[in-house]
């Protein structure tokens, strides 16, 4: 075992150890344990082309920010008609090293790794893993099933991808208040589509 993966493999521990009521965190504002590289790769392959490169590593971005911040125990909003209170599980980031390391492991059985694969390889790659998980639909938050869908589930439900499809100022999810309410959303500049 080389050093590297010593490290990653002692960080992975101590990111779900309990002690009591402290929590050893093993992430950190980068992608868990350093991933960073194939998780762009995922985001070149899976996203929108019309966010450009900067867009996409910004999604990228953004979601690892969101998994580091993740909170287990939390209060999520019920919605109207259910009286039952629902908490966040455990952060579904657990399960992405391993995915990562299936991804690249399929890779190299076709002559290189993921993240140097060409993107229509990355999406033959992604299509045949997913296909072999089961996953149908895009969950409604990421929950560990795969990376990749959940990455996908992370933008698709988000507020700019909302308003990247009706190419309009929405703000879907961002409380704008009642003012101008009974007017159209602002159109979109087409410099937000490349």
């Amino acid at each position: 075992m080389n050093r590297r993966t010593w490290f990653e493999t002692v960080a992975a521990i101590a990111g779900v150890l309990h002690f009591g009521r402290v929590r050893a965190w093993a992430q950190t504002a980068s992608f868990p344990l350093g991933q960073t590289v194939p998780l762009r790769a995922i985001g070149e392959a899976v996203l929108p082309e019309s966010l450009g490169e900067e867009g996409r590593a910004r999604v990228v971005t953004d979601f690892t920010v969101w998994l580091r911040d993740w909170k287990e125990g939390v209060d999520r909003d019920h919605g109207y008609g259910f009286t039952r209170i629902v908490r966040t599980d455990s952060s579904p980031a657990g399960h992405y090293v391993a995915q990562i390391e299936a991804l690249d492991a399929l890779a190299m059985t076709r002559g290189g790794s993921f993240a140097k694969a060409t993107i229509a390889d990355r999406r033959a790659i992604l299509n045949e893993v997913i296909s072999n998980a089961k996953i149908e639909a895009l969950p409604g938050r990421p929950n560990g099933g795969h990376i990749a869908t959940d990455l996908m589930s992370f933008f698709f439900e988000s507020s700019e991808a909302n308003d990247l499809c009706y190419r309009a100022a929405i703000g879907k999810d961002t409380c704008r208040g009642l003012p101008g309410s009974d007017e159209r959303p602002e159109a979109l500049s087409s410099e937000t589509f490349r």
